[in-house]
């Protein structure tokens, strides 16, 4: 299973066990052939200049180490969001003949406006055909720049530009995965679909994100209350296991006067489309900042 720190922890082991060699070979000549004559000075010369370079090399690969370590920790705990490419460029560099490539990517995480950064990683060729639309990425909390595509999981859609005149990814009929959907392409769907909705989204800077991303944003962060549909249109799009409906519901949070939201996009778990009406009131997560970006509970329903 290829990792952004495969190559780093692979190399940098490789480069302690030469280094632990070299630096064994030069006690050798520097202990036990220092001492044979006339040829002790040039033996312990070679001894110095094996150290010199174990030393180096030590060094380099523990530092490689550390950088893979690095990777693999922001990996586990960093904060997850996409990486949509926007250009690459080949540096030149080749490692165990595999092509070193710089990224412009566009970072979404969630509670972040998207923004720009450069991320240079060692990609095999056989992966190679997977430096194409938008990429699942780990992003350190306290340092955005530093940013570990995650190789071990499948791009997660196209990018900012590649959608047909119909506003659906140009590789796929249709959505696809629910979850792996941006904003922006569920309101494609919406418009495809015929509906008058408002945005999906209540920010420009939201349409990067994908459902999941909003929904797990929305769980940790968000308020609980409560929506009662007060407009229901179905739109006639089945998006991954979950049907897509345009609401207008009004939201009652602790503490705050109730207010309605325009229309907009709900994605409704196909299992649960009996559920919703007119009138019904379901449990929503609303994002403290924000009362247009607003999650149902469908778990509590």
């Amino acid at each position: 299973m290829y990792r952004s720190s495969t190559m780093g922890r692979r190399n940098g082991r490789f480069l302690v066990l030469f280094a632990l060699f070299e630096l064994a070979l030069a006690a050798v000549f520097w202990f036990v052939l220092g001492d044979a004559g006339p040829a002790g000075d040039a033996m312990r010369l070679t001894a110095g200049i094996l150290g010199l370079v174990g030393v180096v090399m030590l060094l380099v690969g523990l530092w490689m180490m550390r950088g893979a370590a690095k990777k693999d920790r922001i990996s586990t705990s960093g904060v997850a969001g996409t990486g949509a490419i926007l250009g690459l460029r080949q540096t030149g560099l080749m490692v165990n003949e595999q092509p070193q490539v710089e990224l412009e990517l566009l970072v979404t995480i969630p509670g972040r406006s998207p923004y720009p950064a450069k991320v240079k990683e060692i990609v095999p060729l056989i992966m190679l055909n997977r430096l194409q639309g938008t990429l699942p990425v780990r992003v350190d909390p306290a340092e955005p720049e530093t940013i570990v595509i995650q190789w071990d999981q499948p791009n997660l859609g196209p990018g900012p530009a590649d959608f047909d005149a119909s506003g659906y990814p140009v590789d796929a009929s249709g959505p696809g995965s629910s979850s792996d959907e941006t904003l922006a392409q569920v309101a494609a769907a919406l418009a495809g679909s015929g509906s008058g909705a408002a945005p999906v989204f209540g920010q420009a800077a939201q349409a990067g994100y994908t459902v999941e991303q909003l929904r797990a944003y929305l769980r940790a962060n968000g308020i609980s209350g409560t929506a009662r549909i007060d407009r229901l249109e179905d739109s006639g799009r089945t998006i991954g296991d979950e049907r897509l409906f345009t609401m207008t519901t009004t939201v009652t949070i602790p503490g705050r006067p109730p207010f309605t939201t325009d229309p907009s996009a709900a994605m409704v778990p196909l299992e649960k489309v009996g559920r919703v009406a007119v009138g019904v009131a379901l449990p929503v997560k609303v994002a403290p900042d924000n009362p247009d970006m607003l999650m149902f509970e469908w778990d509590r329903i």
